[in-house]
């Protein structure tokens, strides 16, 4: 009951808060301004990205995320920025969109908490037109023995209080196991706890 309570009332906005403060707003203006045509955006959340996006290359952005706690937040932050939005209360699991359908698909902290990230990734490749791209800033597992040993132990405790975000996950595998290629990924340590700032980020295309 109480973690039901904390999951739904309290966790979305403290994620939210830790969203919106450094280094997190500095990750994904690296590759945000890289989207492009039509947009589908996966675990939007509150909407952090959207004043990112370069409205002279994007024409509509279409976001999925399954906890609507935060989405009149994101309504609100792409009115004020004059986007075009259109939001589902959905999983990226099954995305409700055509096939071949999006220039571009933005991922920004999303794949560590989603529960069958194999089958979104899978959707993902789905809806991408052949020529498009999937940009992603992503935090996951160290390259560092001992630090990739406390992501594994402190992982049923992190999930618990982070929305199921999961500190471990290997983040190049699991987009190039899920029918993409990588033409460009960087990844380093950014400012914080390390067994939670190790990021990657760059794109990924759909083999077809």
């Amino acid at each position: 009951m109480i973690q039901n309570l904390y999951d739904k009332y309290i966790c979305p906005h403290l994620i939210d808060f830790i969203m919106s403060r450094t280094p997190f707003p500095k990750q994904r203006n690296k590759i945000i301004p890289n989207a492009e045509g039509r947009v589908l955006e996966i675990g939007i959340g509150s909407g952090l990205n959207l004043e990112l996006y370069n409205q002279n290359k994007v024409t509509e952005i279409f976001s999925v995320d399954p906890d609507n706690v935060l989405l009149n937040k994101a309504r609100r932050r792409a009115k004020l920025n004059n986007i075009n939005l259109h939001i589902e209360s959905l999983s990226a699991e099954e995305l409700p969109f055509e096939s071949n359908s999006f220039d571009t698909v933005v991922s920004t902290y999303t794949l560590c908490s989603i529960k069958n990230v194999d089958k979104a990734l899978a959707e993902v490749n789905r809806v991408m037109k052949e020529d498009s791209k999937f940009i992603f800033s992503e935090h996951g597992k160290s390259p560092d023995k001992n630090v990739f040993k406390w992501q594994k132990r402190l992982n049923p405790i992190w999930s618990r209080i982070a929305g199921g975000c999961h500190l471990d996950k290997d983040i190049p595998l699991i987009i190039s196991n899920s029918n993409f290629k990588i033409p460009e990924i960087q990844s380093m340590y950014v400012p914080g706890p390390k067994f939670g700032s190790y990021h990657y980020w760059g794109y990924a295309v759909a083999n077809k």
